[in-house]
């Protein structure tokens, strides 16, 4: 029996072209809710750049994880956080060596771009409505690194100096967290606060990132609009977000009823 479920937000439950979930994502939000299933979204996104999100989000959640497992918020209150290994320090280095742009996260919610750079910046925008502020890094305790890059040698130097902490490879950009956490470990925490076993979770995705949350949860659902790495390890594979994929996932494993 499904207790939890976890839901990434971009492309998975929020849809950028509205700025909002579709109604029916909403309705799947209430109705799950109303079933007694605790519900929790699962993001890369640090809790800064939530700032715009629609209130539902914030109403209706039970957790809220942020930075890829490496911080968790109940009740607005960070109840979670895993802070990277020293080693990312000489990371950095070397993406300060070859002028990366990097977001960088510390523990007490500071989140900010190392260099001014208006390409990020718009990417940013686009997304979440709002660009980080711009600080260089001086030292400071982390729990997650966002850095850009496409060279592949570029890539290579910073993992040979990032052999302890968790490193994950996207496309433009790849993140850093605290060995071993990731969005799947985070939803073992969050169903352990719960008293609820992993067994009894199930996890909605749509990028490579998600693939651990997805991998994790006792059923993964990629959405229908999802990475093909991602579908290849879901349970199941449900509609696009924009076809009411959220919903109608959540009606055939019969966690909620047909409107």
């Amino acid at each position: 029996m499904i207790k939890a479920i976890f839901f990434d937000i971009d492309a998975t439950s929020y849809l950028h072209a509205i700025h909002d979930s579709p109604e029916s994502t909403k309705l799947a939000f209430r109705k799950l809710k109303e079933a007694g299933i605790k519900i929790a979204i699962c993001t890369s996104r640090a809790y800064a750049e939530l700032v715009h999100l629609p209130k539902h989000y914030f109403e209706m959640m039970d957790a809220i994880v942020c930075l890829a497992g490496a911080q968790i918020y109940v009740n607005g209150k960070l109840v979670v956080n895993h802070s990277l290994n020293d080693e990312i320090k000489e990371a950095i280095k070397v993406m300060d060596q070859h002028k990366l742009v990097y977001r960088w996260s510390a523990p007490d919610g500071t989140n900010c771009l190392n260099v001014k750079d208006q390409d990020i910046e718009d990417l940013f925008y686009r997304l979440y409505l709002m660009r980080p502020p711009v600080k260089p890094y001086q030292g400071e305790e982390l729990v997650h690194v966002l850095y850009y890059n496409t060279d592949e040698q570029i890539r290579a130097e910073v993992l040979d100096h990032c052999k302890k902490n968790f490193h994950l490879v996207m496309s433009r950009a790849s993140e850093i967290t605290a060995p071993d956490v990731n969005k799947g470990t985070a939803i073992i925490e969050c169903a352990a606060l719960w008293g609820i076993k992993q067994n009894e979770t199930a996890a909605f995705g749509d990028a490579n990132n998600d693939l651990a949350m997805i991998k994790t949860a006792e059923i993964g659902i990629a959405m229908g609009n999802a990475t093909e790495l991602l579908k290849q390890h879901a349970d199941y594979i449900t509609d696009r977000i924009e076809e009411d994929g959220l919903y109608n996932a959540c009606v055939h494993f019969g966690w909620i009823k047909e409107r």
